[in-house]
């Protein structure tokens, strides 16, 4: 099977190529460096900048292919200019709109789109208003509605990725600068109140491959084998720093409120946007139960629900590295 990825020296992306190219398939990677897999030689490589690519050097590329792997997009923790919502139409929606016109013009038969679980919980609870309150989440869902429109008689689906660990060599884990490096500056390691699913990477390329191949059904799939609040992540943070007897502490949600709604009045001055709002990080995300049963998704994509410890501690040492 030809499977292009699109994305593919990123973290996950490139974690993808390696797991299709060992299970025997012809895997094309695409990024705007143009560069190789280290875990893949026998994979092929060239460069694309999506956003910016026509419509026909799309269809050169995926000409032929059998499965397509977007991964692509920028995080809602990048800075970003306002407005945020032009900012994610521009870099997340339209360039998988365009690629799933492309999907449909060349035939492809399946397309595979790495989201956020975000739009899980927009599904799962339409009452939490989360797509309407931040640019991001309703980015996230446009672009989920869009690509499901789009793509024609493939087959498509969404991966609704959660917090990810492990770690690839020569990448810095995104983690490094939000959870590790505070726990290694401050005295006292200070946590949310809210909960996360959790995958690894490579329970990510496991379930894109399942979806390749196949013989994991088409649709919207939250990605999870592990879930952690704040404070028993931050635990396992500090343990693996060789700090155990580091003090994590939860941050009360309201004194959290009152000091984003500060940080908001400092964006505003200097202009900076957020994917997230602010005024509502706190009680939308930071301190919500933002898990999701293992047990009912993982054996959907053929993953095992257990403890992501050892995956987090390789993303400290990763940081480190």
């Amino acid at each position: 099977m030809r499977a292009v990825v699109l994305g593919s020296t990123g973290f996950l992306g490139r974690t993808i190529v390696a797991e299709l190219a060992r299970r025997g398939h012809a895997v094309v990677g695409y990024s705007r460096e143009g560069a190789p897999c280290p875990e893949a030689p026998a994979a092929a490589y060239d460069s694309l900048d999506v956003v910016e690519a026509s419509d026909t050097d799309l269809d050169a590329c995926l000409a032929g292919a059998d499965a397509v792997v977007y991964c692509l997009g920028p995080d809602e923790r990048v800075r970003i200019p306002r407005p945020a919502t032009t900012f994610f139409q521009r870099l997340l929606v339209a360039p998988a709109e365009r690629v799933a016109y492309a999907v449909r013009r060349c035939g492809v038969a399946r397309f595979v789109v790495l989201g956020s679980y975000f739009t899980a919980f927009d599904r799962l609870h339409p009452e939490w208003q989360l797509s309407a309150r931040h640019p991001y989440i309703k980015a996230r869902a446009d672009q989920q509605r869009r690509v499901h429109a789009d793509a024609g008689a493939a087959s498509t689906s969404m991966l609704e990725i959660p917090f990810v660990f492990g770690s690839l060599p020569g990448i810095v884990p995104m983690w490094k600068s939000y959870l590790i490096d505070p726990a290694r500056r401050f005295p006292v390691v200070f946590s949310p109140a809210g909960r996360n699913a959790a995958a690894t990477n490579l329970d990510v390329a496991q379930a894109v491959s399942g979806l390749v191949e196949g013989w994991i059904p088409a649709g919207d799939h939250p990605v999870v084998t592990d879930n952690y609040t704040f404070e028993r992540l931050n635990r396992v943070i500090v343990e693996a720093l060789d700090r155990p007897r580091r003090p994590v502490v939860t941050i009360p949600t309201g004194l959290l409120a009152a000091g984003l709604r500060a940080e908001q009045a400092r964006r505003r001055l200097t202009g900076a946007g957020a994917g997230l709002t602010t005024s509502w990080l706190a009680r939308d995300i930071l301190a919500r139960d933002l898990g999701l049963d293992p047990a009912a998704y993982a054996p959907v994509l053929g993953l095992t629900p257990r403890s992501l410890d050892n995956a987090v501690r390789a993303t400290v040492a990763a940081s480190l590295a």
